[in-house]
């Protein structure tokens, strides 16, 4: 994608995720609460799972798309820096635990290695499960995301319906109805962009369109904490995350509808946008987000357990935050900026093996099929 919309997202994506990280600098424990409350942090995941609809549903329609590069581009995308970010955790809280145990006295200490191999599979949220790979809970998102890319892929990718339909059933068989109720918020995402692709309005209609979805948007976050919109239940059995499923889905149409009417106005306007410094600068820090997404938790945990700074002090702690922020920047350039590394390898071999498998399938056809009587022969009768 190119144009305002891209950019749109970028932005979106950028302050999701720092809300997520201010929130939890907050929040952590041992913090006296010096920086201001952010409240929508599980929201900030919310309009993640909306972008990732967005984008994947625009990436799948580029020419030369196949289940085996699009499986192989998520796969290099989330485990370019899902593994480090699982050693990273485990590391970390090993020393940090043993430095400053009080910080870390909420995280059970029991099947450790356990749960960081259930996380780098994505099971940690499969029926009623929650499974965090000790202190990063961030990632419980990505047990999510995950099947939103294996059930995209099927619906999307597989070609005779019977076989779609019972990929499908047995994809959501196997995750169960937990992560099946935020899947709304994320293909609403998708739908948002192929709604885009294909409607077309005037220049005032869609910008009137643009900010009115904006400030619904808007008072929707403002609004989060009251009774009825408020998270207070989330993570807690047996639904974790998706306890509060209703107001997250409904949130999400609105951050949908925004960028759907985002992707109408982007009609209106220049395209090329990339030589401009803004742009370049919100690229670069979107390109971050996913480091900073995964790796923020066990490095605040770890700079408190190291630091014995003042928790009441904002400026300590606004010292140890942009410790943090340097830490991920330095990580993100050896993980995340080499997705493209993995990438084309994993591609390659996966439509290698996509190739093997449609060749063994069409021989095993070719052995299955009638062979021709030959002329002059009398067919045998039973």
């Amino acid at each position: 994608m190119k144009g305002l919309v891209s950019i749109y997202l970028d932005v979106f994506r950028f302050l999701a995720a720092m809300g997520v990280f201010l929130a939890h600098a907050h929040s952590f424990p041992n913090s006296s609460g010096a920086l201001p409350d952010i409240y929508v942090r599980h929201q900030c995941v919310v309009v993640f799972f909306v972008i990732s609809g967005y984008v994947i549903a625009a990436s799948a329609t580029r020419p030369g798309r196949t289940l085996a590069n699009y499986g192989a581009d998520r796969l290099a995308r989330l485990y370019s820096v899902v593994i480090p970010a699982l050693l990273l955790t485990y590391c970390l809280d090993a020393i940090g635990s043993m430095l400053c145990p009080a910080v870390y006295s909420y995280i059970s200490p029991q099947w450790q290695p356990v749960r960081l191999l259930v996380n780098m599979f994505y099971c940690q949220q499969i029926w009623f499960l929650c499974v965090n790979p000790s202190s990063n809970t961030p990632f419980w998102s990505l047990g999510y995301e995950f099947w939103y890319y294996v059930l995209f892929g099927v619906w999307f990718f597989v070609g005779p319906k019977w076989k779609k339909s019972l990929l499908l059933l047995a994809v959501s068989l196997f995750i169960g109805p937990k992560i099946l109720l935020l899947l709304p918020a994320w293909a609403i995402g998708a739908i948002a962009f192929r709604a885009t692709q294909g409607y077309r309005c005037s220049y005032r209609s869609s910008l009137v369109l643009f900010v009115a979805t904006g400030l619904v948007m808007a008072a929707a976050l403002y609004f989060a904490d009251q009774p009825g919109l408020s998270n207070s239940n989330v993570g807690k059995a047996p639904w974790f995350y998706s306890a509060n499923f209703l107001a997250d889905n409904v949130f999400a149409v609105i951050v949908a509808l925004h960028f759907f009417c985002c992707g109408l106005l982007s009609k209106h306007l220049a395209s090329n946008l990339e030589p401009y410094w803004i742009v370049k600068t919100i690229r670069w820090m979107s390109g971050h987000t996913f480091s900073l997404y995964v790796y923020h938790l066990p490095i605040l945990l770890f700079i408190r357990s190291i630091g014995n700074y003042n928790p009441e002090d904002p400026w300590e702690d606004l010292v140890a935050i942009v410790i943090t922020l340097l830490i991920i920047v330095g990580l993100s350039k050896i993980t995340e900026e080499k997705y493209p590394a993995i990438r084309i390898p994993l591609r390659r071999w996966m439509e290698n093996l996509a190739r093997r498998f449609e060749g063994s399938a069409v021989e095993t056809d070719a052995r299955l099929a009638p062979r021709p009587i030959p002329a002059g022969t009398k067919p045998e009768r039973n």
